[in-house]
């Protein structure tokens, strides 16, 4: 007899299929049941089938500390052990793990899902791994990967178990209550499990902006930035990522001591600070600006944030 499933709603930064996943669920059972069947409710009074999940997710806990790793390069110091709920975890080739393979979810104590990849792993116990050499902060979760993770964090293999909960904009905001249980059950049975979940806007923000840099001409500072994009941005032939948004709009706060001085608004890449501007926020010519740039999507509104203080050349 299959016990009450483990489930896990998964509000991940980046999404690249379409359409977009608004939230991901991810299900382990021991001993598995062949299916399990997804119920949605509105209300909690009347449950309607949403979707079945064939194959059982790798669920686990961290056993040892994950500290804050470094940014696009190899993390080769770091050693996460973890604990799963069922399956086996390999090492792969670092080729293999720079296209997405060995990829994990990690929950901090804020809730939210650090994305990263691990291509060595080891077992050293009956569903314990240690694993290494990480790829951190992935998919738009770089500010996750600035935490220091306690052991005890929730762990999830992102695979093909792992499945779309919603896609509906319509659901953006709204809570619903799920039921999950082995297929061909009622989901009043008693192997059935009840959990609660509100879609969040993070798959459509768009990812921080990068290389800032802050240059004095005529008229004022010019502020640039790379953006990027939170779809098929990985070809290296195109001159530019696609857009992946309606219109491209930024804006851009100017800090004094984390306290927002102005906020201005551009439709490309790069501003101007007009010297007036300049003059009225701080009273004299600055060496540096403490910047906080973020794209702006129609949908889910400011993107993530790049904050950085960056020297006037």
């Amino acid at each position: 007899m299959p016990g009450k499933p483990l489930a896990v709603v998964l509000d991940l930064p980046a999404a690249p299929s379409d359409p977009t996943p608004l939230q991901y669920i991810a299900v382990a059972v021991d001993p598995w049941p062949g299916a399990v069947t997804v119920w949605r409710s509105g209300s909690g009074a009347s449950f309607t089938p949403s979707r079945i999940l064939d194959l059982p997710a790798v669920i686990g806990r961290t056993l040892t500390i994950l500290p804050p790793g470094p940014l696009r390069r190899w993390d080769p110091t770091t050693v996460l052990d973890v604990e799963i709920s069922s399956g086996a975890v390999s090492s792969i080739e670092d080729e293999a793990a720079l296209a997405g393979g060995n990829l994990f979810a990690v929950r901090g104590g804020d809730g939210r899902w650090e994305i990263l990849s691990a291509a060595r792993a080891e077992m050293i116990g009956e569903r314990r791994y240690r694993l290494s050499r990480f790829l951190r902060g992935l998919a738009g979760s770089e500010p996750e990967a600035a935490r220091t993770v306690p052991a005890g964090a929730l762990v999830v293999r992102l695979d093909e178990a792992v499945v779309p909960l919603t896609t509906s904009l319509q659901d953006l905001g709204q809570t619903w209550r799920y039921r999950i249980g082995p297929s061909g059950r009622d989901h009043a049975d008693a192997s059935v499990v009840e959990i609660a979940a509100t879609a969040g806007r993070d798959a459509y923000r768009p990812m921080s902006p990068v290389h800032v840099t802050a240059r004095r001409e005529e008229g004022g500072i010019r502020i640039a930035w790379i953006r990027r994009t939170r779809r098929d941005g990985d070809g290296w032939e195109a001159a530019e990522v696609p857009l992946a948004e309606d219109a491209e709009r930024y804006e851009t706060d100017i800090l004094r001591d984390g306290v927002v001085l102005r906020t201005l608004a551009s439709a490309e890449s790069a501003l101007l600070y007009p010297t007036a501007q300049e003059a009225a926020d701080f009273g004299a010519p600055q060496s540096a600006l403490s910047l906080r740039i973020a794209q702006m999507s129609t949908i889910a509104g400011r993107g993530f944030e790049r904050s950085v203080t960056v020297p006037i050349d």
